[in-house]
């Protein structure tokens, strides 16, 4: 049963990944020549003088509209009332082809719904829905702007290669400080305010201190020190909190999980929910971000990295309270 439960939770968290990745990497044709999950329309009148790569989005080519190069739709919508002069590639989708729209090039669809108007004008060869390999394109077609592609893989590698580099990290932290990382949450849980007031003041004061030691020159090696310290805090609080999540995704699968598995799965989900609220919402999304890092920020340091809890809870005395005698016989 927990295996099954497990299997399900890695589908739905590879989902999650995957719609949240694309936002991230998200290109306006406007200013690249891909549309990827995004809406793309141009006017009457204006002039695309590159080819056009859509993946899972939707475009409308106005009347008077041109392309002056081919356009390849993959998974998604097409308006098509413009003018086209290269080759046109559908593959799954739907297209609709207005009367006003002239196309150039030769047409080629896979798995598509075409709406085609008698008066649209195909110059080229039409092949609809046909059973060729969907990356087999009409002789002339080529892969519309290669020069393209460099930035999306690196910003795709880089979403999962920060997120497993997260992953990682907290899963061997859980494995070797679980304690610590249990005293850190407990921390922000109990005295939130006092914890996010901390967070705040530190993230203020100490970045001005390490301008001023790194204008000395000589002290350059101490600022950078210290900022490589207080980036370690903020992280460690993060999985902190990870681990957290972590535990009560387990109670929702009825089970209990190893800390490193905990903490790795929470941490994980932290970091997609953060930055899919970066990457959706850019011009606000980043105030969660960064009030729980504050947040986490002021646990660590009251905790002292986790070694000590927060508060102390001395005896009235002062001292650690003696055990009783046995009575006399």
């Amino acid at each position: 049963m927990m295996r099954t439960n497990f299997k399900i939770l890695s589908a739905i968290l590879i989902s999650v990944i995957l719609l949240a990745a694309f936002p991230i990497t998200t290109f306006a044709a406007s200013s690249a020549d891909a549309v990827i999950g995004n809406n793309y329309t141009l006017e009457s009148g204006k002039t695309l003088n590159t080819d056009l790569f859509v993946l899972g989005g939707s475009v409308d080519l106005m009347s008077g509209s041109t392309i002056n190069g081919n356009v390849i739709l993959l998974g998604g919508t097409l308006q098509a009332a413009g003018m086209i002069n290269g080759n046109l590639v559908i593959v799954g989708g739907t297209a609709n082809l207005t009367s006003t729209f002239i196309l150039n090039g030769n047409l080629t669809t896979a798995g598509t719904a075409v709406t085609r108007d008698p008066a649209a004008q195909l110059k080229g060869q039409v092949n609809i829905n046909t059973d060729t390999p969907i990356f087999v394109f009409p002789e002339g077609t080529r892969i519309p702007a290669l020069n393209f592609i460099p930035g999306i893989t690196f910003n795709i590698v880089w979403f999962f290669l920060e997120l497993f580099l997260w992953v990682l990290v907290a899963m061997v932290t859980a494995m070797f400080l679980p304690k610590h990382l249990e005293r850190i949450w407990q921390t922000s849980l109990s005295q939130p305010l006092l914890s996010g007031g901390l967070g705040l003041l530190t993230s203020i004061i100490l970045p001005i201190i390490l301008v001023l030691l790194a204008i000395t020159i000589c002290l350059i090696p101490v600022s950078l020190i210290g900022a490589f310290l207080l980036l370690v805090t903020w992280a460690f609080g993060m999985i902190a909190l990870g681990l957290e999540l972590g535990r009560r995704i387990s109670l929702i699968f009825k089970g209990e999980w190893h800390p490193a598995l905990a903490a790795g799965l929470g941490t994980l989900v932290l970091m997609l929910i953060l930055n899919g609220l970066q990457a959706i919402v850019s011009c606000v999304g980043w105030i969660p971000k960064v009030l729980i890092g504050f947040w986490v920020l002021g646990a660590v340091l009251l905790t002292q990295f986790g070694m000590k809890p927060y508060p102390q809870t001395p005896t009235s005395t002062g001292t650690v309270p003696q055990e009783p005698l046995p009575p006399s016989s």
